[in-house]
């Protein structure tokens, strides 16, 4: 991945690893706290659908009882948004850093980030964190198949989802967002424990394969520049 790193003066090459280093420790940490906060929104998520005393609670009229559920929900959804967002920007510094000397390495970063940006999920994901931000708080439905209980993982039928049709009343959306709302009905959406499951397993893909670079990256110091 590094062959074309361009030799360095040894008398830089100590200066160079270490403003480097703090780069990559600083996407490490970025990542550990998007991991997080997406393993805590989705176990959230997975209550009402894995539980149907949590989902027949959320569907009935005790609002105080559910607020432990909506709330939490809220403030998750919000920690697991943001932190997405300084992930990418922290790996953005990381790779305009290096990308002078093992361009390779950048490029197929980028090549790889394409991918996760082409997909439904990671575009509205992103655009809902600015809708969130500058109109409004996250328009919920929730829907609850009464059917006998589906053996595989005990699933109730619960499932949350965001309300496409309250979504697009916000004029920010970018078009392939906005063309991914436009594929559900109005009493529809994307179900949001599903779309959040899809962007951190891509996300994950990707960052696992940029911190396996770091050793790669370091491993020629003893090169010099001519």
């Amino acid at each position: 991945m590094v062959d074309d790193l361009s030799p360095i003066d040894g008398n830089l090459w100590g200066q160079w690893v270490r403003a480097g280093s703090e780069r990559w420790e600083v996407v490490r940490r970025s990542w550990s706290v998007f991991s997080r906060n997406t393993t805590e929104l989705i176990d959230l998520l997975k209550l009402p659908a894995t539980n149907i005393a949590v989902s027949l609670q959320l569907m009935g009229d005790d609002r105080e009882t559910a607020a432990t559920f909506w709330e939490p929900l809220d403030q998750r959804l919000h920690n697991q948004l943001a932190s997405a967002v300084s992930l990418v920007d922290h790996a953005r510094r990381l790779l305009d850093y290096y990308e002078a000397d093992i361009p390779m390495m950048v490029a197929e970063y980028k090549r790889r980030n394409a991918s996760i940006t082409e997909m439904n999920e990671a575009a509205f994901l992103r655009d809902l964190r600015n809708y969130l931000l500058h109109y409004g708080v996250a328009p919920v439905i929730q829907t609850l198949s009464l059917g006998p209980i589906r053996d595989a993982g005990g699933m109730t039928g619960h499932s949350v989802k965001l309300s496409a049709s309250r979504l697009l009343e916000w004029s920010g959306w970018k078009a392939r967002s906005r063309s991914y709302l436009l594929s559900f009905a109005d009493s529809d959406g994307p179900v949001l424990g599903q779309d959040v499951a899809a962007y951190g397993n891509a996300m994950t893909d990707l960052f696992t394969w940029l911190l396996q670079q770091r050793q790669v990256v370091h491993r020629g110091a003893n090169v010099t520049r001519e």
